[in-house]
């Protein structure tokens, strides 16, 4: 039922829209056809994927949805948040050396309330 199931993964990537499609078996869209749709489900503008199913859209404000429709009539479509997109915020290194100490405590005491009851 999955052999031809169609892949959306859309993503932000230096300030532009990734767009990537694939199908089930890890085989990218070659020159799909991709539409933008606007808030009301109203195309605004065709595009094609490239040979590795990818493409980068520079210009997405208006764009609320995206739908890639394969040959052989197989399609998906996924919305995107514009107000929800991610920030990248840098790895702070915590100081975990207690909990570590304690984890590694409960382990053993753990094991050894098992061995316990075992016998």
């Amino acid at each position: 039922m999955f052999a031809h199931k169609l892949n959306l993964f859309l993503d932000f990537k230096d300030e532009k829209l990734y767009i990537y499609s694939y199908f089930n078996s890890g085989a990218p869209c070659k020159n799909c056809k991709v539409e933008l749709l606007d808030k009301d489900d109203k195309l605004v503008k065709s595009l094609q994927t490239d040979e590795n199913g990818e493409y980068l859209l520079a210009d997405y404000k208006d764009i609320s949805c995206i739908r890639v429709e394969a040959f052989g009539g197989h399609a998906t479509r996924g919305k995107i948040d514009i107000q929800n997109k991610e920030e990248e915020t840098p790895i702070t290194k915590e100081d975990s050396f207690l909990e570590s100490i304690i984890a590694i405590i409960l382990i053993i005491l753990i094991f050894l309330g098992l061995k316990r009851v075992k016998k």
